[in-house]
């Protein structure tokens, strides 16, 4: 099975299942939302197909893979002594800047983006929907766990240093790009070019204030509201 985890074979799974659900739902397109690593497959399925989507929002988008960990550290340091947070300037300091040798510098760079973002605690909190979820158990929860372990195995050597011209310039739908205010993990700023940097028919740039990277779920209300305003409207015209 693992030679079979690849980002070409996830986009296609990702059609694959956009057609049915058109069929299931009776619907002649749909909206696509992804999310961090989804955001890879939603740019790459909305080029690959765009006459079954109106649209294509980004969220935590991936937007340049070689600079995104120097642009984020460099953010994280700066909140960091914003904030006055020792601990953090401390850590940040013994790994120095990227390219790193060894796993330590990304699990400092992890470790801070979810504690200055707020994520900690929404990502406990997913522990414990998962335990009650109905049908649910322990097993499943190692069993997903194995199973985001693997999958980081065989993708995360595909993405890395993923540019803006795999994941797309050109686009014949609208895109849009819904990102936190304060996105250490999938670098706001670069997010913001990226989407500079496109042709679409229409695109558009919008900030979830407050938020991070997790923003599309610890800013939901927000989050629906903005796609209700500015991007439903696709699917209502037709």
């Amino acid at each position: 099975m693992a030679p079979t985890i690849t980002v070409d074979r996830m986009v296609q799974d990702g059609i694959e299942l956009t057609e049915y659900l058109r069929k299931h739902l009776g619907k002649e397109k749909i909206i696509i939302v992804g999310h961090s690593f989804g955001s890879i497959l939603g740019t790459r399925m909305a080029k690959a197909r765009p006459d079954i989507f109106y649209g294509c929002v980004g969220t935590g988008q991936v937007a340049d893979g070689s600079k995104n960990p120097s642009v984020t550290y460099e953010a994280l340091v700066k909140k960091a002594k914003a904030t006055g947070d020792q601990p953090a300037i401390e850590e940040l300091s013994r790994v120095g800047p990227p390219p790193w040798n060894s796993v330590d510098g990304y699990r400092v760079q992890h470790k801070w983006a979810n504690a200055f973002e707020g994520a900690d605690q929404f990502l406990d909190a997913t522990i414990g929907l998962a335990l009650v979820a109905p049908g649910n158990s322990v097993q499943d929860i190692n069993d997903s766990g194995d199973g985001q372990l693997l999958s980081g195995e065989r993708l995360w050597p595909q993405v890395k240093s993923i540019q803006p011209a795999d994941l797309g310039l050109e686009f014949s739908i609208p895109f849009f790009v819904f990102q936190g205010e304060e996105d250490f993990t999938t670098s706001t700023a670069l997010a913001r070019q990226y989407l500079e940097s496109i042709k679409a028919p229409r695109k558009e740039f919008v900030l979830i204030k407050g938020g991070g990277h997790f923003a599309v779920f610890m800013r939901s209300d927000q989050f629906l509201q903005e796609l209700v305003a500015r991007v439903r409207p696709l699917a209502q015209a037709h």
